[in-house]
């Protein structure tokens, strides 16, 4: 199953925004999908409830590190700013596509178009993907 097709199941199964995205991602990382689903908890729902930033754009400046920019060097660290350049440019498209990058907003836009975050999150997927190739 790709991954689009995932967020989208795990999030009508109950699974919060950040849980759904980064469960996708689990088979990229050294956890397991528990641990992952454990950890993210508290950031739904524009971190914590308090719908601010949406978690998505967080967890895709996150993974992109991770998997892509970071030098992973403890004692001289490098590569802060190529991090922080892709992490900007992948909230800067998805708050094109989506519309905002702030929870509430995002959920108030949602509403004006008959949809719910199951189809922002396969966007956020789709967006990532495409800086992961």
């Amino acid at each position: 199953m790709n991954r689009e097709k995932q967020v989208m199941i795990l999030h009508k199964k109950g699974y919060n925004c950040a849980q759904a995205f980064l469960s996708c991602y689990q088979d990229t990382l050294d956890i397991d999908e528990k641990k992952l689903f454990k950890m993210v908890e508290g950031l739904g729902r524009g971190i914590a409830g308090l719908e601010e930033i949406c978690c998505i754009p967080v967890l895709m400046a996150m993974l992109t590190s991770y998997l892509e920019t970071s030098d992973g060097s403890l004692d001289h660290p490098q590569s802060k700013l190529k991090s922080y350049a892709c992490g900007k440019c992948l909230a800067m498209d998805f708050k094109e596509q989506i519309g905002a990058i702030h929870c509430h907003r995002i959920l108030e836009i949602n509403q004006e178009r008959k949809r719910d975050c199951s189809e922002v999150l396969r966007q956020g997927v789709a967006i990532l993907d495409e800086c992961l190739k």
